[in-house]
């Protein structure tokens, strides 16, 4: 499959596709002529990057995973590690969304309750 064909499929421009081939995230088979072939794997791994990405794990690091994933099966342990800090990343980020909201929730009580006096006033 074309570039052209991936950006559609996966919502990627062509400028982000090349620059993630030029990081080494990305290593699309070329043929003859040069020009890049993907493959149903290489859409997977793309999703998968943007996942990585979302999730708010940094582009270095996607890297490094990307390096891992392309030497075999023996990173596993050390792409598990990758995986494991960003989840704890994600908990910590969590924790204190829910303590924010937790904050933003007493202060609408603080402000309903003085509304409900002033009416009964």
């Amino acid at each position: 499959m074309l570039i052209s064909e991936v950006s559609e499929k996966t919502g990627l421009p062509i400028s982000t596709l090349r620059y993630y081939e030029r990081r080494g995230i990305l290593q699309p088979q070329k043929n003859a002529s040069g020009y890049r072939n993907y493959c149903d794997t290489d859409i997977a791994w793309i999703e998968f990057i943007q996942r990585l990405l979302e999730i708010g794990m940094p582009l270095n690091q996607v890297k490094e995973y990307s390096r891992l994933r392309q030497q075999g099966d023996t990173t596993i342990p050390d792409r598990l590690k990758l995986l494991h800090q960003q989840k704890t990343l994600l908990a910590q980020q969590q924790t204190k969304i829910t303590s924010e909201i937790d904050f933003l929730d007493r202060k609408i009580n603080t402000y309903n309750t003085m509304l409900c006096e002033r009416i009964r006033k």
